[in-house]
């Protein structure tokens, strides 16, 4: 399995799903719901607060089935219990 883009979340818009960047996720639509490409449940971008900087998915509520959160993933994809559809 190829490792999901960690750089990409997804918001509602016009009534669909659509994939967007954090960056521009984070700048354009701040107050818009944003869910996890991969298991659909929902997500925040964060800024990293390294001297780097730069942005960061997290998950609202941990899931153990998402690759996007490689500490807990136990190695089989499943949606998050409180996807958002």
């Amino acid at each position: 399995m190829a490792m999901p883009d960690v750089n990409e979340c997804e918001i509602q818009i016009g009534g669909a799903w659509r994939p967007i960047g954090l960056a521009e996720a984070h700048a354009r639509y701040p107050s818009a719901i944003k869910r996890c490409p991969i298991c659909h449940g929902r997500v925040s971008i964060n800024v990293n607060g390294t001297a780097q900087g730069g942005l960061f998915l997290q998950h609202r509520k941990a899931h153990d089935g998402c690759p996007l959160m490689p500490a807990r993933f136990v190695g089989e994809i499943s949606p998050h219990p409180q996807a958002v559809e």
